[in-house]
């Protein structure tokens, strides 16, 4: 199996990295945890951790990056931080093993408060046990959230929940678009223009999101990004 695992933003890691070890390096180690927990939480789980300990070797895997300068040894010529992160907590997983499965939890610390609950039915109802296909749905989620904020801060979410469905994001087939303008008081020509540009700002955002995991962004390494999760999501549908 190839790694594949939710890429980190290099601008979170620069941050982590920083050297200051204080409130922003927490902030920005609290902000990857956040987006990418779920993926770490998975494997620990596929690897055949309890929920609870699961929980508590994500923590601690990020609570030691954290405390460590495993960050700011991280290849660049990786390109992707995703390589980086899933060695890095497989080792960890394996250490444990060594350890028979005594955790080293992380002080107390949590840096995000995990819902094991919402976990673990997201870990039940995964369609496959497969690591590119979390990393596409942490891309698609992390686009999603982006847009939708954009659309929050110009007072227009009721848009955005119209014309999400159209994204193909989410299951369910998007309801019908004449009766949608006559929903939203437009006509069905604006509605469409509206549609237009949602679908091309998300286009946008989503390549803002794959940029922001890669060392060097450049227009045909997005692109590849792009391919590879267009794949991967064919490829569970």
């Amino acid at each position: 199996m190839t790694s594949s695992f939710p890429a980190t933003r290099w601008s979170i890691i620069a941050a982590a990295t920083a050297g200051d070890g204080g409130k922003s390096a927490q902030v920005a180690l609290a902000e990857l945890c956040r987006l990418y927990w779920f993926p770490l939480y998975a494997f620990a789980r596929w690897k055949g951790l309890s929920a609870e300990d699961a929980e508590d070797a994500t923590q601690s895997f990020f609570h030691h990056l954290l405390e460590s300068e495993m960050m700011a040894a991280a290849n660049p010529a990786l390109g992707r931080m995703r390589t980086f992160l899933l060695k890095a907590f497989s080792d960890k997983l394996i250490d444990l093993k060594r350890a028979e499965g005594r955790l080293k939890r992380g002080g107390g610390v949590q840096f995000i408060s995990l819902d094991l609950s919402e976990a673990e039915l997201r870990y039940e109802t995964a369609p496959t046990m497969d690591f590119e296909a979390s990393w596409a749905t942490a891309l698609l989620e992390a686009a999603v959230r982006k847009l939708e904020t954009d659309y929050t801060d110009s007072n227009r979410h009721e848009i955005f929940s119209a014309l999400l469905p159209y994204l193909g994001t989410s299951t369910g087939e998007p309801p019908d678009q004449a009766q949608l303008a006559t929903q939203l008081g437009m006509s069905h020509a604006a509605l469409r223009q509206s549609l237009a540009r949602f679908r091309e700002r998300f286009r946008t955002t989503l390549r803002t999101t794959i940029a922001d995991t890669l060392r060097e962004p450049t227009e045909s390494a997005i692109d590849e990004e792009l391919r590879v999760l267009s794949s991967v999501l064919m490829a569970g549908s």
